[in-house]
């Protein structure tokens, strides 16, 4: 029977002198200053170019610059074979500068869940950024000022979020394909009094697809009770609730409330709405980014590596000061 290797340290106690607590710590010390890059995604190998993410100057497309935490999928894919699986930048914020006619009009494009948004702006001071729903933009340059909203606003909040601490964030709220009829009620009185001004009247303006006829209605956050929608949503086929900002629905809606339906929420809908980023707080990029690195992630959002100047960093940047805690020892915490 073989005896444990605790039973051999036990015997051998007597006949050996005793080891200093910190030789004993050495072995140890020399596993655990492996770990940056592990949490079951592996490391970004040793021949990736961090120069593509530090050292390269912004990109421009369609008038509104892109840089770090932002990075722009077109350029990243054409360094090396390894580039695809990551990122320069938080994955969630990878922008694609698309053609719109094949030569020179560019639109940059972020995908928020599986839905497209043309990035307006991007504002680096406030980590704040402008954008309008693409189907949106295509359906009122073809459909003029009633174009169809598709889709709610979604995405996991990993890196973005709603710009709740301002007072420039609204809603609205549509109701499409809706019959009265259905469960034999008289007309939209039953919505409340007010429900008819609400409707959307648009002579280019279509519930097709997916809904197909009907009436349809838009509300201002502040408009709908919750009485009101109970009963709109059991008689409309799709409800969708999207953000706008504030400043330019009070604009559009000054003179005449009623003008939303009538097209003026297209133009709302048209000026975008705003999304801001927030700071990774994940201890790695945190350090990464203290020492003036630059946060690689995989595309499943695990992070994998620092970007320095010429090189990867393990687990950041060394030698630039901002940090005095040893690799090793910061993956003791």
């Amino acid at each position: 029977m073989r005896s444990s290797p605790t039973h051999h340290l036990r015997a051998m106690a007597p006949h050996q002198p005793r080891l200093h607590p910190v030789i004993l710590l050495l072995p140890f010390l020399s596993l655990v200053a492996h770990c940056p890059g592990s949490h079951g995604t592996p490391a970004l190998p040793p021949t990736y170019d961090a120069s593509m993410c530090v050292d390269s100057p912004p990109f421009w497309c369609g008038g509104v610059e892109i840089h770090y935490p932002f990075y722009l999928a077109n350029a990243t894919a054409d360094h090396g074979a390894a580039a695809p699986s990551f990122s320069c930048g938080y994955t969630d914020l990878k922008i694609s500068c698309q053609d719109d006619d094949g030569e020179t009009n560019k639109t940059p494009v972020i995908q928020l869940g599986r839905d497209n948004y043309t990035v307006q702006a991007i504002f680096y001071n406030n980590n704040s950024l402008l954008l309008a729903d693409t189907d949106v933009l295509r359906a009122a340059a073809a459909a003029g000022d009633c174009p169809r909203v598709r889709h709610n606003v979604s995405f996991d909040g990993a890196w973005l979020r709603s710009n709740t601490s301002s007072s420039h964030d609204n809603n609205l709220t549509f109701f499409f394909a809706c019959y009265p009829k259905l469960v034999g009620d008289p007309g939209w009185a039953i919505g409340g009094s007010d429900t008819e001004k609400h409707r959307i009247n648009c002579g280019e303006f279509s519930n097709d697809p997916p809904g197909g006829g009907g009436d349809s209605f838009v509300f201002v956050a502040d408009e709908l009770d919750r009485a009101q929608e109970y009963v709109l949503a059991a008689h409309c086929r799709e409800v969708v609730t999207v953000p706008v900002r504030s400043e330019v629905l009070d604009l559009v809606m000054a003179s005449d409330r009623s003008v939303l339906a009538r097209g003026g929420y297209g133009d709302v809908l048209r000026q975008g709405f705003e999304l801001v980023w927030t700071r990774s707080t994940e201890d790695q990029c945190y350090r990464c980014e203290s020492s003036g690195g630059r946060c690689a992630y995989g595309y499943d959002k695990a992070f994998l590596g620092c970007l320095c100047h010429g090189k990867v960093g393990e687990p950041y940047c060394k030698n630039s000061g901002a940090s005095t805690v040893p690799p090793a020892t910061a993956c003791l915490f």
